[in-house]
């Protein structure tokens, strides 16, 4: 089972440069709903993410926690 920072890493790439649905986020990341709706309202309340209309996008504090997470994640592939 993937860890928590994966799924929210994976659902910030599928929102990376364009406003997507729900449906399309679930296959996408590769979640189903309950965990979908969990996982994107937790985004929500935090600031990762919005929803101006039936659409998710990513915010700027989400570009930066994307941005961070990779750097990290080449830094840890980088040791091995």
């Amino acid at each position: 089972m993937r860890e928590k920072l994966e799924i929210i890493v994976d659902i910030l790439k599928v929102l990376k440069g364009s406003e997507v649905t729900k449906t399309s986020i679930v296959y996408k990341a590769n979640l189903n709903f309950k965990r979908a709706n969990h996982y994107l309202d937790m985004m929500m309340q935090i600031g990762l993410i919005e929803k101006p209309t039936n659409k998710y996008n990513i915010t700027e504090t989400g570009n930066e926690y994307l941005k961070v997470m990779k750097e990290v994640n080449s830094i840890i592939i980088d040791q091995n």
